[in-house]
């Protein structure tokens, strides 16, 4: 029998290893293995495709611009949000337009002191048309700004709650402290930007984060549904359903801290508005590509984080 060549031997113990990889996949997996294990495929999808280009003498650029791919969409309607000017959360009056947004903190609450001021998002957010198929603002509706308006008495309930009753131990915030930028794009491209955001800035209040989830929640009744009270409202407390006594918390305040502090640890604020944007830029460059976003939140799939009942 011939001898094998090096390169026949590693091709056969790629295959194995690939096989071995499907058939533990149709043996039955919990999710978080099935998603441990598309990644992991994927990185080696791209491990594979750089092997190979290094083998060919002509060379392959890192990327294609494809302005169809969700991915550069995402990116390209991003860097159009971050080119928009900063205004006052409570100075939004209703426009025509969906689109996405992200909102930022200026107060000195010590939970947020890290991203005081900075660029980073507390929140971002995107806002679907009124219609699915609408192809101008008007027929997308006063979508965008809608949404930014009930944000905005979201937080004012919180911080006059906390101005009447003065609770004990919870530290105010002011609707006067936040700003946002807003986006009016086409139809569905704020899908792709969304997810795009979250990733590169994990914004502590998205519930993707896992820290401190539960703004964007819409009251429901604890007699009736058993949730949970979000840790925004444990934090922020005000809205009447998230008080109800029936309710308990989703995470104590020294859990949500905790998260917090990993979180702005593992993902360092945007401090320099002209840095951001060349970040933004520089994925856009084929012979020097940056990273893709992630899509797990940096405290890892271990960390519990809302139901889906928790998270509108």
């Amino acid at each position: 029998m011939a001898k094998k060549s090096p390169d026949r031997i590693a091709f056969d113990a790629l295959e194995a290893a690939l096989a071995a990889v499907v058939h533990a996949a149709e043996t039955g997996v919990s999710p978080a293995v099935a998603r441990r294990i598309r990644k992991g495929l994927a990185d080696h999808v791209i491990a594979t495709e750089a092997a190979r280009a290094a083998t060919d003498p002509i060379i392959t650029p890192k990327a294609s611009f494809d302005p169809s791919d969700p991915k550069v969409v995402g990116r390209m309607v991003a860097l159009a949000l971050l080119a928009q000017v900063r205004v006052p959360l409570n100075t939004i009056e209703p426009t025509y337009g969906s689109g996405v947004y992200a909102i930022y903190y200026e107060g000195d609450h010590p939970l947020y002191q890290a991203i005081s001021g900075t660029e980073t998002p507390i929140y971002v957010g995107k806002a679907d048309p009124a219609s699915g198929d609408a192809s101008t603002v008007r027929e997308q509706g006063p979508r965008l700004t809608g949404r930014l308006l009930e944000h905005a008495g979201t937080i004012a309930t919180a911080a006059n709650y906390i101005e009447t009753v003065a609770p004990v131990g919870i530290h105010p915030i002011r609707l006067e402290d936040f700003t946002c930028r807003r986006l009016v794009c086409a139809t569905n491209a704020q899908l792709v930007a969304e997810k795009h955001l979250i990733g590169m800035f994990w914004p502590l209040w998205n519930s993707e984060t896992k820290a401190c989830w539960g703004m964007s929640k819409h009251g429901d009744s604890a007699k009736t549904r058993s949730n949970k009270r979000s840790p925004w409202d444990v934090v922020h407390p005000g809205r009447q359903w998230a008080l109800d006594g029936l309710l308990v918390d989703s995470l104590s305040p020294i859990e949500i801290k905790e998260r917090i502090d990993a979180i702005i640890e593992r993902v360092p604020p945007r401090t320099d508005h002209a840095n951001l944007l060349e970040e933004v830029l520089g994925a856009f460059r084929q012979q020097d590509a940056l990273p893709e976003v992630e899509t797990e939140s940096p405290l890892g799939e271990g960390v519990e984080g809302p139901s889906e009942d928790e998270v509108d």
